[in-house]
């Protein structure tokens, strides 16, 4: 099962009083309700690839519709061959859509738009965003690298009309196309995050925090490992020049020409090739010479100049 599928199925194990149930089912019916036309008259089919989905569904359709509903179960023939669970409205169906404001009669077309007072009631607005997110929302599993949640729509007009509403809330979301399709989305996890709270999945907010967390524990946990690494190696490669410039002074008899301090912080070097100036530090002040890693360097410095003109050539 998918991360969007299971957020899906939280959302709607909530309960919720008649005014929610209406609005979520608003937001799921317009962007998963399907009119069809028979000898009959007009029947609305609703659909999911998870049976808990469309019985929970069917549970809040049981709330606000009287007429018949058929539930049927179709076997897709593409690829993973999944089952299709169905709803369809039979009785009175144009009237039931009209009576919650779903669609327009005269227009012969859907409802973008819903009634909204300058106080209203966030609850609803929630529940609704929540059934557009049933029908048409996706959201990337955690696990993956990158975090993208999105509301996918036919019309441009739906997705320029739910960015605008969720973005009361100030959550950044923008409309792109792809293919003949308009896009609603959002990248950033912090983001992401709040959305799933918003829709009121706060399980899923949880495993989406605790693995956004241990995936930044752990790349930190990296980071500071490949600089541990790389200073290692570049110690190493100090050090090793160091070395090479000190017995390059030994070689030509003029050790002596060091300070007693450049003298022995050369014995020192050569003793713990490894060492880091911190280490170093601690290791001629164990000495009795009182010193600092930056008269550390110095005294590098000094063995360097000293060496250099011996005439020997050194890797840089």
């Amino acid at each position: 099962m998918s991360f969007a599928t299971t957020v899906k199925e939280e959302i709607l194990d909530h309960n919720f009083d008649k005014e929610q149930a209406i609005m979520l089912l608003s937001g799921f019916i317009k962007y998963n309700g399907e009119l069809i036309y028979t000898l009959s008259g007009f029947s609305l089919r609703l659909h999911s690839k998870s049976n808990h989905v469309i019985r929970k569904i069917y549970e809040l359709l049981k709330i606000v519709y009287s007429g018949n509903i058929e539930i049927s179960i179709i076997q897709t023939q593409i690829l993973k061959k999944d089952k299709v669970y169905q709803l369809l409205l039979t009785d009175n169906v144009i009237h039931f859509l009209s009576k919650y404001n779903l669609y327009d009669i005269d227009k012969s077309a859907k409802i973008i738009k819903i009634s909204l007072n300058e106080d209203f009631d966030n609850s609803l607005v929630r529940a609704y965003i929540s059934g557009v997110f049933i029908a048409v929302g996706s959201v990337n599993n955690p696990d993956t690298v990158n975090y993208h949640l999105e509301l996918q729509f036919k019309e441009e007009e739906s997705a320029i009309y739910i960015r605008d509403l969720l973005n009361k809330f100030e959550f950044g979301f923008k409309v792109i196309t792809r293919k003949s399709n308009y896009i609603c989305y959002v990248k950033r996890c912090l983001v992401v995050s709040d959305f799933l709270k918003f829709i009121d999945a706060p399980e899923a907010v949880l495993k989406f925090e605790n693995t956004r967390i241990s995936r930044d524990f752990t790349n930190n946990v990296n980071r500071i490992n490949n600089i541990d690494v790389y200073n290692i190696k570049k110690t190493s490669k100090t050090s090793d020049k160091q070395i090479s410039q000190i017995e390059a002074i030994q070689k030509n008899n003029l050790f002596s020409e060091l300070s007693d301090k450049a003298q022995k912080l050369a014995n020192i070097r050569l003793v713990h090739p490894d060492a880091s100036f911190s280490r170093l530090e601690e290791l001629m002040n164990d000495e009795g010479i009182s010193i600092t890693k930056s008269g550390i360097s110095n005294l590098f410095k000094i063995i360097a100049k000293l060496s250099e003109s011996i005439g020997e050539i050194y890797e840089k």
